[in-house]
């Protein structure tokens, strides 16, 4: 007798009351049900029937998957049985052996792609601002110094269709003196007086011209990019971001010694002055 066969005949004979709620015999061997590996099991309620059935697979030592369940409901009075789903690793002689529950695959949650530079190009800091000292003019050998005007930003906008703030952190000055030479620089300089420093003394951002002539210095600086969605900590973003200063325009020139009583600001309309 086939299994379903078995299930058809348990509800409708508990169905006609002439069945005990439990029965083993019928689906299964002598061999199976001595081992333990069959059984089948019946109870009346109120207003149906429910057949539940398992089933062992040899050598095992556990019900961890290796076994498994199966039935039915049925309303009372009717012939119609509707198993429950499973699947059946062996079948015997239209038996099912091995019942086991097969885990719905599940779709893995999508990955959340990282916020890149292209991402916060509506996010824009304002661009820093080079000086120089002397302003405008250079004695050839001796040092210029440069220096920008450029602070840590924080812009406000939209990120994604979020509100967001983006940190910009200024991190590399690169300058080019208009003599065929360059510079990288990790600091963006500071007026000697700042410095504590006298008038042409080296600094770390400034420069010698050893040629006259007439030169365009151009500055462009790196910033580092971070952001954040309302109260949440600032995540970085890879890359930099590198914007154009102001241009500067030198003269490099010889200096001429003048012997005077005062100095051009007591005495503008002195020698030399």
């Amino acid at each position: 007798m086939a299994w379903t066969d078995f299930l058809l005949s348990m509800v409708v004979a508990v169905a006609l009351g002439s069945a005990p709620s439990t029965a083993t015999p019928g689906s299964c061997t002598l061999i199976e049900v001595n081992a333990g590996l069959c059984s089948v099991d019946a109870s009346v309620g109120s207003d149906e029937v429910t057949i539940s059935g398992s089933a062992s697979s040899p050598g095992s030592s556990g019900s961890s998957g290796s076994s498994g369940s199966s039935g039915g409901t049925a309303s009372r009075g009717s012939s119609s049985a509707k198993a429950r789903s499973f699947e059946c690793d062996a079948i015997v002689e239209g038996r099912c052996l091995v019942r086991k529950v097969r885990p719905v695959p599940v779709d893995p949650a999508p990955a959340i792609q990282p916020i890149t530079l292209r991402d916060i190009a509506s996010f824009r800091p304002a661009p820093g601002i080079q000086y120089m000292e002397p302003n405008g003019w250079v004695v050839p050998g001796l040092d210029a110094n440069f220096y920008s005007v450029v602070d840590q930003q924080l812009v406000n906008g939209t990120l994604l269709g979020q509100p967001a703030t983006v940190r910009f952190t200024p991190i590399a000055w690169h300058w080019n003196y208009g003599d065929g030479s360059a510079a990288v620089r990790s600091t963006r300089g500071a007026t000697w007086a700042a410095q504590r420093l006298n008038d042409f003394d080296p600094t770390p951002t400034s420069h010698v011209y050893e040629t006259e002539g007439e030169y365009l210095i151009r500055l462009s600086i790196d910033f580092h990019a971070e952001y954040r969605f309302g109260g949440t900590g600032f995540v970085p973003i890879r890359g930099t971001i590198n914007l154009p200063a102001n241009d500067l325009h030198v003269t490099v020139t010889g200096a001429k010694t003048v012997l005077v009583e005062h100095d051009c600001v007591a005495n503008p309309s002195g020698p030399g002055c």
